[in-house]
């Protein structure tokens, strides 16, 4: 990576949003490309913003996202699917409507599960046969750390000015074995 891309990445804003154990898992896998400005905002905490925030990553569990469907910076929405994480970028031009469905983690996993399925994506078979437990709200340290070092490079790519995947498009994989 060139100097020039780590001072981009360096001096990029984000606000990580999330449960306590998500957030902290979140902030380790963001510092290892080198994120410094990291501002961590509670569900709780009606959405108070720093004054200048670059890119907003949120892990959303059950419920809806407690984001703004008017924000104007891109969101990393991330997912723990139990044997597995997924994450959705939405950026500002994007359509924001998804954001406020009811369960939001249950329709993402049936959204991603049903987009495999219809086009024969390899690979995907642990989503479908994690819905269930998704559905009982099951969740997993694993897929937590998966979901936040998938966050932590889409964070990067979009820091440093490369294409990120968009909403309707999305990532997906299954729990990695990280130390």
């Amino acid at each position: 990576m060139t100097s020039e891309k780590k001072c981009r990445i360096a001096d990029c804003q984000i606000a990580v949003i999330g449960t306590i154990k998500s957030i902290d898992c979140i902030k380790a896998e963001l510092k290892q490309p080198g994120f410094k400005h990291i501002h961590i905002i509670s569900p709780s905490d009606e959405m108070t913003m720093p004054s200048k925030v670059d890119i907003i990553v949120e892990n959303v569990n059950e419920g809806n996202s407690c984001l703004s469907k008017d924000a104007t910076i891109p969101l990393i929405l991330s997912f723990d699917f139990v044997n597995g994480a997924g994450a959705i970028v939405v950026m500002p031009y994007d359509e924001k409507d998804m954001l406020r469905k009811p369960k939001f983690r249950q329709w993402a996993a049936t959204y991603m599960a049903g987009y495999c399925a219809f086009w024969n994506v390899e690979g995907c078979d642990w989503l479908r046969d994690s819905l269930s437990d998704i559905r009982n709200g099951v969740t997993s340290s694993a897929a937590l750390k998966t979901a936040a070092h998938m966050c932590a490079r889409i964070a990067a790519n979009i820091a440093v000015g490369r294409e990120v995947k968009h909403f309707p498009r999305f990532y997906l994989c299954k729990n990695l074995e990280l130390v």
